[in-house]
């Protein structure tokens, strides 16, 4: 009886899939009026992350394992509908776009419906050549971490989790209302800490806490930004039944442009700087960069495989996402007073990330604060003040996405057949794991800028911007990628081909036999590396929307500002 209850749950859960899916592609104008992004990018992954995890609870526990198959790939299932959506979008398919010729604060699939109308907040939607690239790495990690974490244990809770981060993570990419915005980048809080809480290391109820402690008490003082900006509005200028103002952040950036048009500030020069520190703050430790970043090391060593995953490939762009987004569009005065500023924190993040690389014994530890260093290069991208810093740093934002996933997975891989992330403690990998021993190698070079790779394009770009910008200083990037290439060889060196001939396996292997990766995490692992090397080559495929986004935000915010202040 049991038995067949639990069947006709599943037919229920497997009709309502298809009932969406079929709702989305028939017939999408009838239903919000041709709006590709709230039901099938936010709506399908979060309710169905939520679907799944109530049927789960109402299983009881000795039935779990059962159903564990079934609540995966339909986990699988959502996850690429996802992602062939937004692969559509970045065609002429769905509507006709050209993504490098889109203006300044415009918007494609862009939609807006009354949410909390007293207060002025709405539904607001939309995407650009800035989100466009972050949507797409998000619809694509999803479903990549789920086949490479394909075994992990209790998946009738875990699979959801990272469905429901994948929905929380693309509204705040599409969020173009301040309010929404801030609630689904506090929502992406809650799967992260769940997902280190339970699937974590031994230490993981403290690095949980840290994470959590560390971003929401950042995002406080963003969100003093937000309610700052809500209150310094014309209150005749909006809607709202109360107050008179509203949330729209495509408006407020209107204002700004129009501002530098006539040769203003935007709201006064010591408020611009004011909004620009609460702003940057929240953003600077979600990136992280230093001193700011504490929190990732333990965060990244204490979490699940695929919550690294998602934590470095998606989680950590929200940072660099929100910088161009928010304080750069809209506060042009106060970046360019704070350029040095940038710039020096970008030059310490991206040397002492690679410094302290060098001392590493663990290997998640070692590749998160090699994360650390490379989100300094996104910080000196955007300190450059260049088009094509602006495109370098978006660019690298997105071949990080690509290159993270895959080292963490490699990491995890190893942590998995050989019990340990000691780089030391394994020598000989490419005899007994040539899988594993490949991945990793590819990985690493691939993180350390290996030419014809993702990474490649996006350090050149901002170099050529950094020189432009700062002359000689460039040296000290350059000196920075050269430690970074000793790191790396020098842990290849050590775990996968010294050893000699009988090798040496890690004690804490045991009595097992060592084994190589399984088909799962290769299919997983072999996606990003493909990639990486197709958008090594092909930059241009997302290089010329971040090059058109930058150089119209260069032009229509920030140009009168840096050209002011050399005259």
């Amino acid at each position: 009886m049991a038995e067949n209850k639990l069947n006709d749950g599943m037919y229920v859960i497997g009709g309502l899939f298809i009932a969406i899916a079929a709702l989305m592609f028939i017939s999408p104008m009838s239903l919000m009026e041709d709006d590709w992004v709230t039901l099938p990018l936010i709506g399908l992954p979060i309710l169905g992350s939520l679907l799944l995890m109530g049927f789960s609870s109402a299983v009881p526990a000795w039935k779990k394992e059962s159903i564990s198959e079934t609540i995966k790939y339909a986990s699988l299932g959502i996850s690429l509908i996802v992602l062939t959506i937004t692969s559509l979008m970045m065609t002429d398919l769905l509507i006709n776009v050209h993504w490098a010729n889109i203006s300044f604060n415009q918007y494609m699939y862009e939609v807006e419906y009354n949410w909390i109308e007293s207060i002025g907040a709405e539904w607001h939607v939309g995407i650009d050549g800035l989100s466009m690239p972050m949507v797409w790495l998000t619809a694509l990690l999803v479903p990549v971490t789920i086949i490479t974490t394909w075994n992990e244990k209790k998946a009738w809770y875990y699979h959801p989790l990272l469905i429901l981060m994948g929905g929380c993570l693309m509204g705040v990419f599409v969020a173009l209302d301040f309010f929404m915005f801030y609630v689904f980048w506090e929502l992406t809080l809650v799967p992260m800490f769940f997902l280190i809480l339970n699937w974590g290391g031994k230490e993981r109820k403290y690095a949980a806490q840290k994470f959590f402690i560390y971003t929401f008490s950042a995002s406080i003082l963003m969100l003093l930004g937000i309610i700052t900006l809500y209150l310094l509005q014309d209150p005749s200028t909006a809607n709202s039944s109360i107050t008179g103002r509203s949330f729209d952040m495509h408006e407020m950036i209107k204002n700004a442009q129009q501002e530098v048009i006539l040769g203003n500030i935007w709201l006064g020069a010591g408020t611009q700087k004011l909004l620009f520190v609460l702003f940057m703050a929240g953003f600077l430790v979600k990136l992280p960069v230093v001193p700011f970043h504490t929190w990732l090391p333990d965060a990244h060593v204490q979490a699940p495989t695929g919550g690294s995953m998602l934590l470095a490939g998606v989680m950590l762009k929200m940072g660099g996402y929100g910088m161009f987004r928010i304080p750069i569009s809209m506060f042009p005065h106060a970046v360019v007073e704070f350029q040095m500023l940038l710039m020096i924190i970008g030059m310490i993040s991206l040397f002492y990330g690679a410094w302290v690389c060098l001392g590493q014994t663990n290997l998640k530890r070692m590749v998160a604060y090699s994360s650390v260093s490379h989100m300094g290069i996104i910080l000196l991208g955007i300190a450059s003040l260049q088009p094509l810093g602006f495109a370098g740093a978006i660019f690298m934002m997105f071949a990080h996405g690509l290159i993270s996933p895959m080292l963490f997975g490699v990491a995890g891989a190893f942590k998995h057949h050989y019990h340990t992330l000691e780089i030391g403690s394994m020598r000989g990998m490419a005899k007994h794991s040539p899988w594993l021993a490949g991945n990793m190698m590819y990985s690493w070079m691939a993180s350390l800028g290996l030419p014809l790779l993702a990474g490649f394009v996006a350090e050149v770009a901002v170099l050529v911007a950094l020189w432009f910008e700062f002359g000689w200083w460039v040296i000290i990037p350059g000196i920075t990628l050269a430690i970074t290439a000793a790191y790396y060889l020098w842990s290849m060196q050590r775990t996968i081909f010294e050893g000699g001939e009988k090798t040496e396996l890690p004690e804490s292997l045991g009595d097992e036999k060592p084994k190589d990766i399984y088909l799962t995490e290769k299919i997983g692992l072999m996606t990003l590396a493909i990639l990486i090397v197709i958008f090594g080559i092909f930059p241009f495929i997302f290089f010329e929307m971040m090059s058109g986004y930058s150089s119209e935000l260069i032009e229509n915010i920030l140009l009168d500002e840096i050209t002011g202040r050399w005259s």
